[in-house]
């Protein structure tokens, strides 16, 4: 950390003086190491209110002048990341997923993230916009932390094609299909997304896909279970890279026919990023994410006793996929590192499974351990630097959400800010974490750097390391994206 902490920018940020009167409350945060845009600096932040006012060189502004100050001497200062990609009060496969939207927020502010967006889960049928106004109404005052949503798209139906555009103008312009999943009728096919897509080219939406040959995976998983091979190593064996690969290919081949703006959820393959990326250079507007799980873990997890405890879908992979999505993750195609939260509890999961690899219901938790991890895995081993852990996890996500005040320290962008300490040395697990289940798929871990100081829109919710917010402070973000 020492050679980082020398290396200051000679650019400096907007700096805009203080208003010698102000109504709002003001706040400085002074003394740190500040990732903004590409470079970083010690610079002092200036917040009124809910927003940042201004930045000035590391002692411009007297402490005396504001109402509260905070020491961020050897820390570092980033913006409140952004979590795109949670499965809150989710049900699925039997069970429903470890976070509700309480608990999950308050799992993020221990995880630096300041803004999070979770799927609302309406069953088949059902009006998308009424799900989007039930999530809103039962959620109020229920999160630490700003919110939104994304709404799921099953079919392609009248309702459906009519609910998209309604969406969008509610804020909510994000929405998942799936190419997998027949069996619980998730599966949207070539008809359908074609339809879907050109709704979403003419509203002004973007469709957030899951990526897996869905043939390919039930072909393999009916023989493997002939064949008597239940192990939970069969999950990975099942859904092969290529499964995800073949998916994903279809639907680039797809935008060909109706353009449309993309984003492949939890992209976990070698393959999928040489997809993706030529995609791009064909001129489709198609994004991507990749998952802490799948930078960090391999499917030699699944070959153990508790193997079903990290079956997640797509599964994870190997050695060479980890180091192939972290290339892609420092120089393109992926632009986000997201969690994809969706853990159950374990004894559930173990139940519903009866011993058998397909009866698992897929997901693990991870909202809370994703900034430590993308620290000690990614930039202390130099596979990324400061500005892209900002850029993967805050700057980007809150440009391809539309959340339009979020993800950056400028002034005039919300107040959202992590004091962030690389110096302390910690064991990962479910008992050090915070989040609502007993288990941890890094347990054990030894790690580096925790979120000291959080605030969201110039709130206080994590004080030296200790939740100190209230769940009446997040509120729901309309959503807006950039055509």
């Amino acid at each position: 950390m020492g050679a980082f902490w020398g290396k200051l920018s000679e650019n400096r940020c907007g700096v805009l003086p203080p208003k010698q009167e102000m109504n709002m409350k003001k706040l400085l945060i002074h003394g740190g190491l500040v990732v903004t845009g590409n470079h970083v600096a010690q610079y002092d932040i200036v917040v009124a209110g809910e927003r940042i006012h201004s930045l000035g060189v590391a002692g411009e502004f007297s402490p005396d002048d504001f109402d509260e100050t905070f020491d961020a001497t050897r820390l570092v200062v980033m913006p409140g990341l952004v979590e795109p990609h949670v499965h809150f009060d989710a049900p699925f496969m039997g069970g429903t997923t470890d976070h509700d939207m309480l608990t999950g927020t308050k799992a993020c502010a221990y995880g630096g993230i300041t803004s999070v967006i979770s799927f609302s889960n309406q069953p088949k049928g059902a009006s998308l916009v009424q799900n989007v106004k039930d999530w809103d109404e039962k959620n109020r005052g229920r999160a630490y932390i700003d919110w939104s949503m994304h709404s799921l798209v099953y079919d392609a139906s009248e309702q459906t094609l009519a609910d998209i555009p309604e969406l969008v103008k509610m804020g909510v312009p994000t929405y998942k299909c799936f190419t997998t999943y027949r069996h619980s009728e998730r599966l949207l096919d070539d008809d359908s997304m074609l339809l879907v897509l050109r709704a979403t080219a003419d509203s002004g939406g973007m469709l957030m896909i899951h990526c897996e040959h869905d043939a390919t995976c039930e072909y393999l998983t009916r023989k493997a279970i002939t064949e008597g091979h239940t192990d939970w190593i069969y999950h990975a064996r099942t859904r092969p890279a290529r499964a995800e690969d073949i998916a994903i290919q279809r639907v680039v081949d797809l935008l060909k026919t109706v353009p449309a703006p993309v984003y492949i959820v939890h992209a976990s393959t070698a393959g999928s990023v040489r997809i993706i990326a030529n995609a791009q250079e064909e001129g489709l507007t198609v994004r991507a994410e990749t998952c802490t799980h799948y930078l960090t873990l391999t499917e030699e997890l699944l070959k153990g006793e508790n193997g079903y405890l990290y079956i997640c879908s797509p599964p994870l992979r190997t050695e060479r996929d980890i180091e192939h999505l972290w290339n892609a993750a420092r120089l393109g195609p992926i632009e986000v590192v997201s969690s994809d939260d969706a853990g159950l509890p374990g004894e559930m999961r173990k139940q519903l499974a009866q011993g058998r690899f397909d009866k698992v219901p897929s997901g693990m938790p991870g909202v809370e351990p994703r900034l430590t991890l993308l620290y000690s895995e990614g930039v202390k081993k130099n596979r990324v630097d400061f500005p892209k852990l900002v850029e993967l996890t805050s700057a980007n996500p809150a440009r391809l959400f539309g959340l339009n005040h979020k993800g950056s320290l400028e002034p005039g962008s919300d107040a959202d800010i992590v004091l962030f300490d690389p110096n302390v040395e910690w064991t990962m697990s479910a008992s050090t974490l915070h989040m609502n289940t007993n288990f941890c798929p890094f347990e054990g871990k030894r790690v580096a750097g925790k979120v000291k100081t959080l605030l969201c829109r110039g709130e206080v919710v994590l004080r030296d390391f200790e939740l100190a917010g209230s769940p009446s402070h997040g509120r729901r973000v309309f959503r807006k994206l950039e055509r």
